[in-house]
């Protein structure tokens, strides 16, 4: 339930920079007038004519017609969203004379690859997805299934990787493999009726491997000749995919690693045959479309998983030995540089125990050299192996915070500490080893912002790298001199740069602003915040009504999401179409981070183990409260809104706390923990078996009898992620305790409603029930 988140070598930088001009591209963006001083000035012309009209609508408080605001559904629907037609995708290749991206040549979300050329400082089409032979397939079921699971929207080129040491990209279309020589020519590696699935490139470039029909194979690059690699298993059994768990809950969506010389790839062999059937039914096309997913629950059989290094030359694979065959989850393979040594994170299945494995590549010999425990939880981190010493970089939590330390590649043996302090650290976009530093973004300087700093691998105070204020994404060279910054705050819409670290601007990559958007008068939300329990500080996003006119209170919009990872109030670009076109009709929208939320560190989320639904709820409600204080809010007609996790908050916020939430849209909502997977939901409950209380006080469908308010409960039927059973059991619940409620089913979409008629009617279904419901 993840909200639902490529390097080169520089020998001629200078010659290459001094060929660029410093910045080639649109003129600068100025940030968006803030919504208060919007709302001042068109309130205060509101209020200044007097009226009978107007003051008649004072009084009243009557939610305005969709004619008020320039943004139509039809608007909403359409992607991507204003701002957000920009590159994405970034890589640069082996020689770092080029920067690639992904990004659409018709402002859709079909996309091309483009290269930027340093020496020129012009960007042009290297691939269309035309150029590749049966681009316009219909993508098989295997590869919708991965998409869904990583949240991939894009058609066209999806995806595409560079070779770490040679000018050769590998681009997989349609089920099928490619590559582009370094002279533009492409080849068709693979064309099979099954698809390709996970194609990736070896660092040298010479050879791709990919799973198809659940066995891992390898094709020689030069001569098209494949080699299968493993031999099959009983059914139910696939090597070099990762399950559902990893994929959907532990953002592991590979299931084999290539070692460093290409001559071996270590993999996962993954056995549910003894994990239980869910049937997933849907409608498409005029057809029933039944498929039988095997969906660990908590407390039920997980899938067995092993892994293995296997030799391309001999096809014979070294089995991974552990000191004891304790149930376990296997993530973030990492080689070491010399591919004599292969280091896996494990943990427990109660997610207490996280540890850190160096394995023997040739004897398959496992040794934990890092043990950390937490009496919350913990999850898979972020491991760095250094290139030119026996060294790792490593992500723990240190006083509540992710924070970074250099380790002993053979002892796991902590060799400093990097950074400390009541901050973040999310991401290592790159280690510069022969500058001996390390990049990494952070919100040391604002807990709403993701910055880039560097810090010595010899420790000391980290450096700010971008200015900017807001969120920065970016991706650098191998030798950290050249960095392209995607950036954007709330109040300036993304561009995407490209700048010498530390120092001057080379060019800019196109990203259009939308012919439609002054018209569309997008305001910036204003940042709240909010005193919680403990003295803790709480983040909201505020957008008041376009007109405030005195003496008039108007409704609120609750937008939730409020699950571990997400963090959903950050200083960065969204235009919220949903939530301006509420607030032009006259609804007051609010959004608020709760204790759980992702992005302030593990201490912040530690609060959900054991009271999931609880500590959320009390901490919107504490929001609601502290909006409530201003004279345009009405706090006895409140409405909410959410999707997946947001979906169960927008739930259970009618049946625990009806007096305060009126009116709720929750679409495809977790109605009781027992029936989503084991992964996620054991993480904060535990085992239904030994905390069955805690289960049975998140269930919503023991709380049915307490509706009071409007319910408005949306389910895609073929929704592998969020089952249907959890609406339907509410819907047995709600009509046994003889309660009305709304429903509305959506027959051949899954977790994110990807056709545009479906996305549509959701969105205008569910402001259409707030705006019947809330007057």
């Amino acid at each position: 339930m993840r909200m639902a988140r490529m390097g080169a070598r520089w020998t001629a930088l200078a010659f290459l920079l001094a060929g660029c001009a410093s910045g080639p591209g649109e003129a600068p963006r100025q940030p968006l007038l803030s919504a208060m001083a919007r709302d001042q000035k068109e309130g205060a012309q509101a209020s200044g004519g007097g009226a009978k009209g107007r003051a008649d609508e004072a009084e009243s408080g009557t939610i305005l017609g969709p004619d008020k605001s320039a943004i139509t559904f039809e608007r909403m629907t359409r992607m991507p969203d204003p701002g957000w037609n920009v590159p994405r995708g970034m890589g640069l290749s082996a020689d770092g004379k080029l920067i690639t991206y992904l990004a659409s040549e018709k402002g859709d979300l079909t996309y091309s690859l483009f290269g930027f050329d340093l020496q020129t400082c012009a960007s042009k089409v290297l691939v269309s997805a035309a150029d590749l032979p049966g681009s316009s397939k219909p993508i098989s079921r295997e590869e919708e299934l991965r998409r869904e699971r990583q949240r991939q929207r894009g058609g066209g080129i999806a995806s595409y990787a560079w070779a770490k040491r040679a000018n050769v990209l590998m681009i997989p279309s349609s089920g099928d493999v490619f590559v582009r020589a370094e002279d533009g020519k492409i080849t068709r590696l693979t064309d099979t009726n099954e698809p390709e699935l996970d194609p990736q490139i070896c660092d040298t470039g010479a050879q791709v491997a990919y799973v198809r029909g659940g066995d891992l194979y390898a094709v020689d690059v030069a001569s098209r000749k494949e080699t299968r690699l493993t031999q099959g298993g009983p059914a139910g059994t696939t090597r070099g995919l990762s399950d559902f768990l990893a994929q959907e809950e532990m953002d592991e969506p590979s299931g084999f690693f290539w070692a460093p010389g290409c001559g071996s790839i270590a993999y996962l062999e993954v056995d549910e045959t003894a994990v239980a059937e869910t049937p997933v039914l849907g409608y498409r096309g005029g057809r029933a479309d039944l498929m039988m997913q095997r969906y660990p629950v908590p407390g039920a059989k997980n899938p067995k998983v092993r892994a293995g290094i296997v030799d391309l030359k001999t096809k014979k694979t070294t089995w991974l030995k552990w000191p004891n065959e304790e149930e376990r989850y296997l993530g973030r393979f990492a080689w070491a540089p010399d591919g004599k040594a292969l280091y896996v994170q494990t943990l427990d299945r109660a997610q207490k125990r996280l540890g850190l494995s160096r394995v023997d590549a040739r004897t398959g010999e496992a040794k934990e050299i890092v043990t950390e425990t937490s009496p919350s939880w913990h999850e898979f981190t972020e491991m760095r192996p250094l290139e030119g010493s026996p060294r790792f970089l490593w992500k723990h939590n240190q006083g509540g915070h992710w924070h970074l330390e250099l380790r002993d590649g053979a002892t796991g043996a902590v060799i400093k500490a990097l950074t400390s302090g009541d901050w973040d650290v999310f991401g290592i976009p790159r280690v510069d080893e022969a500058g001996g530093r390390v990049f990494f973004t952070a919100n040391k300087d604002a807990p709403l912002d993701r910055q880039l700093y560097s810090v010595s691998l010899e420790g000391g105070e980290p450096k700010r790298v971008t200015e900017e204020p807001g969120v920065h994404s970016a991706t650098l060279d191998r030798g950290a001199r050249v960095m392209v910054d995607l950036h954007s705050a709330m109040d300036r819409p993304p561009k995407v740069v490209i700048r010498e670290v530390g120092g001057k601007e080379i060019g800019q990559l196109p990203a259009p602003m939308d012919e439609d958007f002054e018209r569309l008068r997008v305001r910036t939300p204003e940042i709240v915040t909010v005193d919680g329990p403990g003295g803790v500080k709480l983040y909201g996003a505020l957008l008041p009504p376009r007109t405030i006119v005195p003496g008039k209170r108007h409704p609120v919009v609750v937008m939730v999401y409020g699950g571990p990872h997400a963090q959903t109030v950050v200083n960065g670009w969204s235009p919220r179409l949903l939530w301006q076109h509420l607030a032009d009709r006259g609804f007051v929208v609010f959004q608020l981070d709760n204790r759980g939320s992702g992005g302030r560190g593990p201490a912040f989320e530690a609060p959900l183990v054991g009271k999931v639904g609880d500590v959320e709820l009390a901490d919107q409600i504490t929001g609601l409260d502290a909006i409530g204080k201003r004279p345009y809010v009405d706090l006895g007609r409140v409405g909410i809104y959410g999707h997946s996790y947001g979906g169960y908050m927008a739930a259970l916020a009618l049946l625990k706390a009806p007096d305060r939430f009126h009116v709720g849209v929750a679409g495809s909502p977790v109605t009781d923990w027992r029936l989503y997977d084991s992964a996620y939901t054991e993480r904060y409950l535990g085992l239904p078996a030994k905390t069955g209380a805690a289960y049975d006080a998140a269930d919503l469908t023991k709380m049915a009898g307490n509706l009071k308010g409007k319910l408005f409960l949306m389910h895609a039927l073929m929704d592998e992620n969020v089952h249907f059973q959890n609406t339907a059991e509410l819907i047995d619940a709600l009509i046994g305790a003889n309660k009305r409620f709304d429903l509305m089913v959506f027959p051949g979409e899954r977790h994110g409603y990807r056709a545009p008629a479906a996305r549509r009617y959701a969105l205008e279904r569910t402001v259409d029930y707030m705006v019947e419901n809330l007057r």
